[in-house]
């Protein structure tokens, strides 16, 4: 669900080779532990070894790999700054010198602690209470967020909202001309047409307004990033794409997951919730969540929609035709009505807001 995939544990997924796995774990300074074999969760963010240090679960992985020239002692320092803020984010086992990373020829390596807890699901039984704990807990970091005095870690341009949505309305032009059916190259191509008539005025609005709030924001704040008990989430993880931002794209972002998306137990897939638009009743439970911790300031509110436009593509391709851009598969593999579906809902998306724009503001208030 990420825009940077992490790199792989390939030479320590292979458990015969336990001479790279013992000089991992000396760099860390542990001469004890206990390798419980490989893990792999719903996304790449969650491959690693599983190790047990003195009865504590870890998860051994490659670091996360981020833009190019990342400033990657931000990340640490901002994780702890939150730990400390009272976010429940796990921890790293440093090594003897403090550091929460190991390097090893070429790669890094970190040592995570493993998280307990729920993993959300649209069809649960506290599924629209947990949405509202999803806002309230989004609510408290950027709270904290607002008060950290490090420096500001901006991404370069090229990763900027608008790049990346340009960049990812060009892949689907280009899909659509490679596309050997004439069902989806007319679909596809009529929803990359609509979106790209709709982002000019979102963007020149949020362009005008020069008072909406900015502060490091978590970067990937959705369902597969966070775990829930009994009071709501009681972890969150995936602070690799954390960065400086406008914090109306982060509430957009995470507004679409936990409303527009269905997460379903055990799948990665994620498609569209109900057959038209977002469920009105998970958006108003996140935004009431959200707004009780960060209220919006003056003309944010009415900006959310335009803030939705501009980051839709960027979530629609990342989550309900994630398969037709990033899975290897021959053409006739492709499970076409499904596809033509949300295609069509993602179509139609941008009247949807349009026509709800009102709402979206009370909601918020």
């Amino acid at each position: 669900m990420n825009e940077f995939e992490p790199g792989q544990l390939s030479e320590l997924s292979n458990t015969e080779n336990l001479l790279d796995l013992g000089e991992v774990m000396q760099a860390f300074g542990i001469s004890h532990w206990e390798d419980r074999g490989p893990i792999e969760g719903l996304h790449t963010d969650n491959q690693g070894i599983l190790i047990s240090v003195d009865g504590q679960p870890y998860v051994l992985r490659e670091r996360p790999q981020g833009p190019a020239e990342a400033d990657i002692h931000f990340r640490y320092d901002f994780q702890r700054y939150l730990q400390q803020a009272g976010i429940p984010l796990p921890f790293y086992h440093l090594t003897p010198a403090g550091e929460p990373a190991v390097k090893i020829g070429e790669d890094y390596f970190e040592l995570q602690q493993q998280v307990g807890g729920e993993l959300f699901s649209t069809s649960g039984p506290r599924s629209l209470e947990w949405v509202a704990s999803a806002g309230t807990m989004l609510g408290r970091i950027h709270q904290a967020s607002q008060k950290y005095q490090g420096t500001q870690y901006r991404w370069p341009s090229e990763a900027h909202i608008g790049a990346l949505v340009q960049r990812y309305l060009t892949m689907a032009h280009t899909r659509a001309d490679e596309s050997q059916m004439p069902a989806l190259t007319s679909a596809l191509t009529e929803w990359t047409e609509r979106w790209e008539a709709a982002l000019p005025s979102a963007m020149l609005a949020l362009g005008a307004n020069h008072h909406l709030p900015e502060y490091h924001i978590h970067g990937d704040y959705h369902a597969l990033n966070l775990r829930f008990g009994p009071f709501g989430v009681s972890a969150v993880t995936g602070l690799e794409a954390a960065r400086w931002e406008k914090r109306i794209f982060e509430v957009a972002y995470a507004l679409f997951y936990f409303s527009g998306l269905a997460w379903l137990p055990g799948s990665s897939v994620t498609p569209p919730l109900l057959k038209r638009g977002f469920d009105p009743e998970r958006m108003r439970a996140f935004l009431q969540a959200y707004g009780e911790c960060c209220p919006p300031v003056r003309g944010e509110a009415e900006l959310l929609v335009d803030a939705l436009m501009l980051i839709s593509p960027l979530v629609i391709l990342n989550g309900p035709l994630e398969d037709l851009f990033y899975v290897e598969r021959e053409q006739e593999d492709i499970e076409l009505d499904a596809l033509l579906e949300s295609l069509a809902w993602a179509t139609a998306l941008p009247a949807w807001l349009s026509r709800i724009r009102r709402s979206v503001v009370e909601m918020w208030f």
